[in-house]
């Protein structure tokens, strides 16, 4: 039983570990994560330095270069940058739209098409996507960025398939309601920041998870109870579900 404890806290020992959007929050947690397991974290976001904005594919290109320069591999890249946005489909400014999917969606992209040569020659690695359980559900005037998180779990099904004959695994983690400036730092179209007196996780237990499905080498993960609730009926009883959702407070 000591001889298992030991290995599975040593785990991620010497790995390379790239964290998007690592100033805070789910990021911030995760690279803290990662690190007191042993792993060299490389934290990379807009405020780190030197500086990563996944919407430039010259930062992109440079954050992977750069660490795999400086480690020669990398085992495991955390795409977790994203910003949110509030708003009615009618009223969504093209701008906005196109800022969301940027960050969330084609951020990520960036990024594994970056470390897909360097995760194939070495023939192991995971990516892992930071999605929602708006991923699964698209609630009232949350319609792009569940738009996006759509998107980016049809990517992580698809490129899944594609990359198993080089041995490397592709997880999405779709957190519930989590407690991050998230909310402070969203495109909204009036309204407070959160809309729920409801207290959510700290990122801390999403960063936990994302360790533990890693470890376990896991495909999808939803977090938070009401959150695996809303997937079960969206299965199961579609109709209902938005009749629940359309009598919450979702009102930007």
């Amino acid at each position: 039983m000591a001889a298992h404890l030991v290995k599975a806290q040593n785990e991620f020992q010497d790995q390379v570990v790239i964290i998007t959007g690592a100033s805070g929050g789910i990021g911030h947690e995760t690279a803290q994560a990662f690190a007191a397991q042993g792993a060299r974290v490389v934290a990379a976001s807009r405020r780190s330095d030197p500086p990563c904005d996944v919407t430039r594919a010259e930062d992109v290109r440079a954050l992977i270069a750069r660490t795999h320069a400086t480690y020669g591999r990398i085992d495991i890249l955390v795409n977790n940058a994203g910003i949110g946005m509030r708003a009615t489909v009618a009223d969504s400014k093209l701008a906005d739209v196109q800022q969301v999917m940027d960050v969330n969606f084609h951020g990520a992209l960036r990024c594994i098409q970056e470390v897909l040569p360097i995760m194939r020659q070495q023939r192991h690695g995971q990516i892992v996507n930071i999605g929602s359980i708006l991923s699964l559900i698209a609630p009232p005037f949350n319609s792009v960025y569940a738009a996006s998180k759509f998107a980016l779990r049809a990517l992580n099904d698809s490129l899944r398939i594609e990359v198993a004959k080089d041995n490397i695994e592709v997880i999405l983690i779709m957190p519930g309601y989590t407690d991050t400036p998230f909310f402070d730092n969203m495109t909204r179209y009036g309204g407070p920041p959160r809309v729920t007196k409801m207290k959510g996780q700290h990122p801390r237990q999403v960063a936990a998870a994302i360790l533990r499905a890693c470890r376990r080498h896991q495909r999808e993960v939803v977090l938070t109870l009401p959150a695996k609730v809303g997937a079960f009926t969206k299965r199961l009883a579609p109709r209902f579900l938005d009749w629940s959702l359309a009598r919450l407070r979702h009102n930007p």
